[in-house]
């Protein structure tokens, strides 16, 4: 069946209507083929009231017989009939989630005329298949004639061994037949001549013994099927005898090794309480203690001396090992700024501020005099404080 295209006319007229969200109820007619949707007034569905919806969020249009719903937000996404889309058509009774908002859409579309088209003629059906001018001929039967038995010698009363009376018909027989050699014992099979089964065959051909007849093979032969039976029932006895870890244990077993586990355990617990209960654990505690509170204070370079004797205590402790380094960290920036506030107000002749910046410097740098940074410091400090006795302000 073929559908012919549908008359669509520009401008088709629908409605929608908000079934939940903070503008519950709201219905709305259109017959201009499109409507936006946003939070903002200048468009033609206006959810103000939703905070999920975007100013301009998306967009009903007329794409011929059809209407698109499309996403016109960057950030925020759209659900048709619960799923994410940025462009789909819309059906009848489909729903849109907006933020919080699901609107039900109600489309008057057009309907769409089939007009039925006759289906073409099959070229399976007798109908179509043309007229043969010739008339079929049923062959006639052929006469197979039946084959007939060659005349054996004996027919002609000759007589013939068992093995040769075995052979087929089409091989001729040798041996005492009339116009065929002898040949010392050999069969000539149309002129291939077969050898005599003699010795070198070790007596397999008529004899039916083979190689096992032979006592020497037979000997071998049974020592190496004994030797193969034993290295089985060996093998085999090994890998019984070793330990499989994932064999089921037995009771005793379980319990040898929880003992085990039990004493390794108190030994930990010991060890751990001789440490805690030792002096050397409680000076150290006692100066992580004072250095933390130093840190905390901004006492960047008091702090770090507690920690390095925390560690000289106890050279395992992390937290410690972590607070030195953030205090050395935590010193540095501060003499740098220092040093940078110190350099500004010197540069704008504000002596009494680069004075104090200094001298907080070396004041902080008093154990590293022959460090850069102390004999910078130390010099224009000099120069503010000769400024400040000079009466420049």
């Amino acid at each position: 069946m073929m559908s012919a295209a549908p008359n669509v006319k520009d401008g088709l007229k629908f409605e929608i209507e908000v079934t939940k969200g903070p503008h519950i109820g709201l219905r709305l007619s259109f017959t201009k083929g499109s409507a936006t949707i946003g939070r903002g007034p200048e468009n033609d569905i206006v959810l103000s009231s939703d905070p999920r919806v975007s100013r301009q969020h998306a967009e009903i249009k007329q794409r011929g017989s059809d209407f698109l719903v499309v996403n016109l937000s960057g950030k925020n996404f759209i659900l048709l009939d619960g799923e994410s889309v940025q462009s789909e058509v819309l059906r009848k009774d489909s729903v849109i989630q907006i933020g919080d908002t699901e609107i039900r859409f109600i489309a008057d579309l057009p309907e769409v005329v089939s007009t039925p088209v006759a289906p073409a003629p099959s070229p399976l059906t007798p109908a179509a298949r043309p007229s043969s001018p010739f008339t079929p001929v049923t062959p006639a039967p052929v006469f197979t004639p039946k084959p007939q038995m060659p005349s054996t010698p004996q027919a002609q009363g000759v007589h013939i061994p068992a093995f040769q009376q075995s052979m087929p018909p089409s091989m001729p027989q040798a041996g005492g037949l009339p116009g065929m050699p002898h040949n010392n014992g050999g069969m000539n099979y149309g002129g291939y001549q077969a050898p005599h089964a003699g010795p070198a065959m070790g007596g397999a051909v008529g004899s039916g013994g083979g190689l096992l007849q032979n006592p020497k093979v037979r000997f071998y032969g049974i020592i190496a099927i004994v030797g193969l039976v034993g290295w089985f029932f060996l093998s085999g006895s090994k890998n019984k005898n070793a330990k499989d870890p994932n064999a089921i244990r037995t009771s005793a077993i379980s319990l040898q090794d929880v003992a085990e586990a039990e004493k390794r355990t108190q030994e930990l617990a010991t060890l751990k309480k001789d440490k805690y209960d030792s002096v050397q654990y409680r000076r150290a505690q006692e100066n992580f203690v004072r250095g933390f509170r130093d840190f905390q204070q901004g006492q960047y370079a008091r702090a770090r001396e507690a920690f390095q004797v925390v560690l000289n205590l106890d050279p395992d402790n992390e937290l410690a090992k972590r607070y030195f380094h953030l205090s050395k960290i935590k010193f540095d920036e501060l003499v740098k700024f220092n040093m940078i506030q110190g350099n500004r107000y010197r540069e704008k002749r504000n002596w009494r501020m680069c004075q104090s910046n200094y001298s907080n410097v070396m004041t902080m740098l008093q154990n590293r005099k022959d460090d850069p940074s102390f004999k910078e410091a130390k010099q224009y400090y000099e120069e503010c404080s000769l400024n400040v006795e000079a009466g420049r302000f």
